[in-house]
């Protein structure tokens, strides 16, 4: 493996985890079931249903969408999603993440371009990586859930390259989910490393969390 010259980072389970830990997933977690009753909340207030009305929408939206329910919001509706995501995913982060003391030395020791790509909307983006205090190494290099194109169209992943005008095989991406952070990054020819133990993968490397992940790309001469 070549060294490259940016790393493409997911956020969740990937930088952080939740507060259950690293084993958690995010529909099963306090913080994924905290979002589906702001999204439940938010269709009974806006549309004055009971609160199992607002669960039947919800669920119904979420299925047609394939889980997109912030597009569906706005095509059927014509709810700007923006008002959606600030209704549903507001949080307060430190109620949530699980912090980790060795993140911020690790990403101030890396000398490469670093960039931050998760389908979670900039609302809670900007929180967590505010409560983490790594705001400052991404720059205008955090491409969120927001707009049309998102994880997992290598659309998104082809965003960054052209941001930073780098090839993708000049880029790692690291993410702890194969369907969204390994696959469509490999597909470009991007190097990829999943933060995960002992699961199948495609990606070049594995490691079981981010401080691990940096280790063994120095250890390798990427970066």
């Amino acid at each position: 493996m070549k060294k490259i010259e940016a790393i493409i980072f997911d956020m969740d389970g990937t930088l952080y985890s939740f507060d259950e830990g690293n084993e958690s997933q995010f529909t099963s977690s306090r913080f994924g079931k905290e979002i589906r009753a702001n999204c439940i909340l938010f269709f009974k207030e806006r549309f004055s249903l009971s609160l199992d009305d607002a669960e039947s929408m919800y669920q119904d939206l979420n299925r047609r969408y394939n889980g997109e329910v912030s597009l569906a919001v706005e095509k059927e509706f014509g709810i700007d999603r923006r008002e959606y995501f600030a209704f549903t995913w507001n949080l307060v982060a430190e109620e949530f993440i699980a912090t980790n003391e060795l993140l911020l030395p690790t990403l101030q020791e890396l000398t490469i371009l670093s960039g931050v790509l998760t389908a979670a909307p900039r609302v809670w983006a900007e929180k967590a990586l505010a409560f983490l205090q790594i705001r400052q190494f991404f720059g205008d290099a955090l491409f969120t859930g927001d707009p049309d194109i998102r994880k997992p169209d290598r659309e998104a992943f082809l965003q960054l390259a052209q941001f930073w005008n780098l090839e993708p095989s000049q880029i790692l991406s690291i993410g702890d989910q194969e369907q969204t952070d390994i696959l469509p990054a490999k597909s470009l020819g991007m190097q990829t490393l999943r933060i995960a133990t002992q699961a199948e993968t495609k990606a070049d490397f594995m490691a079981s969390d981010i401080i691990t992940a940096i280790a063994l790309l120095k250890e390798k001469g990427i970066i």
